[in-house]
């Protein structure tokens, strides 16, 4: 069994393409509103409220900057509990990895499934950073997100970029996910003409409760 973090390759001219037509989105709709081709759809209101701890970025930063300072990617899974017509993501689980600037890819995932079992957590989405590059879902992070979005329309993806100081909360859109599943290609890629993820309009931040760390490396 294989967790859906899919090694990657040098995307430099691919990321820069991706960054400008999300800057392009930004500038249309204000940060916290979905573009109208998502709000048109009905799946923003069928999605459950999700809830994430404030602290969840600052430590996962704190947790991965060895690895940030060698300019590396590192990836956790975000994990949680459903409750009273919500979900409530708790844990971040860092699998054992290898990185570089642009690439993560995961082994021994087992041992995430047997946290997962003992803790009786379900999958909630992912997060990973952008040592050297902006907020944003390159083309591999997009077939990343729609794997984890087939499965759990709330499923959110997480991109913390410290060079920058940001951080964007992302998923797929309606014809994004659907464009993305029919997607056969590998490696680094573009999509035109087509708006292919947002800012997730069902998440909510609270200082309630931090984040539980679960480092397996």
């Amino acid at each position: 069994m294989e967790i859906a973090f899919l090694r990657k390759r040098n995307f430099r001219l691919e990321a820069e393409e991706n960054l400008r037509k999300h800057r392009a989105m930004q500038q249309q709709q204000p940060a916290t509103v979905a573009p109208p081709s998502v709000l048109k759809s009905t799946s923003i209101s069928r999605l459950r409220p999700m809830l994430l701890p404030e602290d969840l970025c600052s430590r996962f930063l704190q947790t991965v900057e060895a690895q940030t300072r060698r300019n590396m990617e590192t990836c956790g899974i975000l994990c949680g509990i459903p409750e009273q017509g919500r979900v409530r993501v708790t844990h971040v689980l860092i699998p054992k990895q290898s990185g570089s600037a642009d690439a993560c890819s995961t082994t021994q995932e087992e041992e995430l499934f047997a946290v997962m079992d003992k803790q009786e957590l379900i999958t909630l989405g992912w997060i990973h950073t952008h040592p050297s590059q902006r907020a944003f879902l390159t083309s591999i992070d997009l077939h990343m997100q729609a794997s984890y979005q087939a499965l759990l329309p709330e499923a959110v993806a997480v991109v913390v970029a410290p060079k920058y100081g940001e951080s964007g909360f992302f998923r797929l859109s309606e014809a994004g996910l659907d464009s993305i599943l029919r997607c056969r290609q590998a490696d680094a890629h573009s999509h035109d003409g087509e708006v292919l993820f947002t800012h997730c309009q069902h998440i909510g931040l609270t200082t309630d409760y931090g984040v539980n760390i679960v480092d397996l490396r």
